[in-house]
């Protein structure tokens, strides 16, 4: 075999390595801790899955109740237009591919697949990336997680929010 042969093959050979192994990573499917209670609007049970562990390490308060938080995500987006619909399910896709977290943070495993340690790191680095979309992706993530969260009036005690006032109207 020639220098040039081998170069050619070897090239080859490393590219297929590559792509091959790429798309399994991209490919490796969500461990999915969290199922949905009802029917879904928006999401389908990956997506579900996904939103639901990204909220578990997002809202740590007391009784907040991952599957619960990803239903009311998942209620809001049914109204949404469909551009913002489309935008939640590839970023919920992007944050737990493996691809995509071997390129940007070294780790060969989907979010959905890390302890909790190890998915705290994966939000940290999101949040303090260098690309703004990954850093939008997490704002985008986690105003949605504690927004559902502490828009329910059962959580506004632990706050100290009074709610809303009481407005009397004249009759």
């Amino acid at each position: 075999m020639t220098r040039r042969g081998f170069l050619k093959r070897g090239l080859l050979g490393g590219t297929i390595l590559v792509v091959g192994g790429g798309l399994g990573l991209g490919l490796w499917p969500s461990q999915l801790t969290y199922k949905s209670k009802r029917a879904l609007s928006v999401l389908d049970e990956r997506r579900f899955g996904i939103l639901a562990a990204v909220a578990a390490r997002v809202v740590r308060a007391p009784g907040a109740d991952p599957v619960e938080i990803a239903h009311r995500v998942d209620a809001v987006f049914a109204t949404a237009v469909p551009e913002a619909k489309k935008d939640l399910q590839q970023l919920l896709l992007l944050f737990d591919n493996a691809l995509a977290g071997l390129l940007f943070d070294g780790r060969p495993r989907p979010f959905t697949a890390l302890d909790g340690d190890a998915q705290d790191r994966v939000l940290l680095a999101w949040r303090d990336s260098k690309l703004a979309v990954r850093r939008g992706g997490y704002q985008a993530l986690r105003k949605l997680c504690l927004s559902a969260h502490y828009s329910q009036p059962s959580t506004w005690e632990s706050v100290g929010y009074p709610g809303p006032p009481q407005l009397q109207i004249p009759t």
